[in-house]
């Protein structure tokens, strides 16, 4: 009786390591299998996964240096795209930013130096020197009169520079002190484009000033007459050189007529002078830069 269950006891055994061992052979190819296609799928999300975050990075290349290696050219924008992100952007912007755009042109960063003078001193255009008003500039870049914008500052070119300074353009201030606490600062310089209108009524850019009938304008005379014999009016006798504008010529000066009736020992080439009834206003007037067109 015990040797029949001691053999029945080891058929069952025989019979459960066959089964066992039948199913190592069955499961390992299927356990490999799924390895292998669980391998090939996360390579494939791998790539697909690379491939759309390269399409959604934008193209940075550019052209850095050793100094600064992450920079980047400027993307050109179309007038298209331009313009709409100007409608969806502008009417947060300063007013002086559109102003700066539209007006004025950059002339780069320039170190500006300050100035003071005398309370009698008189600036090179005729016009007494105010604060936060008055600046001088070299006049081969600058005329008077322009309006230039300092660190967004708005000045007068109303004085000159000498060409061979150093610095190109400067500050007036009322007191020395102030100047000298100024000192030299790089700002950035925008100067007004303000352009004369082309055309076969264009003369040219003309250095204005003002005259009168007194002494000290025109000498002793016993009859206040121009040199065409008439009496100066004013808005309406100027002074010129008639070979470059001849006795008679009608001319507009900042939407003012004027008819050339009178001529002066100063008045040479590019020069005209504005006739005025007090010496007062033709020393207020001062020395400035115009734009000239003939009258038809």
């Amino acid at each position: 009786m015990t040797d029949n269950i001691h053999g029945y006891r080891m058929t069952e055994f025989r019979r459960s390591c066959q089964r066992h061992n039948m199913m190592r052979k069955f499961l390992r190819p299927v356990i490999f299998g799924c390895g292998l296609i669980g391998l090939v799928a996360w390579i494939l999300l791998s790539q697909l996964s690379t491939a759309g975050a390269e399409q959604m990075q934008p193209n940075l290349e550019g052209t850095g240096t050793v100094d600064n290696p992450y920079a980047v050219e400027r993307l050109e924008i179309s007038p298209n795209r331009e313009s709409a992100q100007s409608e969806r952007g502008t009417e947060h912007q300063p007013e002086l930013q559109s102003e700066i755009q539209t007006e004025f042109e950059y002339l780069g960063d320039w170190e500006v130096a300050a100035y003071s003078s005398d309370e009698s001193d008189m600036t090179y255009s005729g016009k007494v020197p105010a604060e936060h008003h008055t600046a001088a500039g070299v006049l081969s870049v600058f005329k008077i009169g322009d309006t230039v914008l300092i660190d967004g500052d708005t000045y007068v070119i109303e004085d000159k520079v000498d060409e061979d300074a150093k610095e190109k353009l400067r500050i007036y201030f009322d007191s020395y002190e102030e100047a000298k606490q100024f000192g030299r600062k790089e700002c950035a310089i925008y100067r007004h484009s303000d352009l004369p209108e082309e055309g076969p009524d264009y003369l040219g850019e003309f250095q204005v000033t003002g005259y009168c009938s007194c002494t000290i304008c025109c000498g002793e005379k016993e009859e206040r007459l121009t040199k065409s014999e008439t009496v100066p009016r004013a808005s309406h006798t100027i002074a010129a050189d008639p070979s470059v504008i001849p006795l008679g010529t009608r001319i507009v000066i900042d939407d003012v007529i004027y008819t050339v009736e009178d001529t002066g020992k100063a008045v040479r080439g590019m020069r005209l002078d504005i006739f005025f009834d007090s010496h007062e206003e033709a020393v207020r007037y001062g020395r400035q830069e115009k734009y000239v067109y003939l009258v038809e």
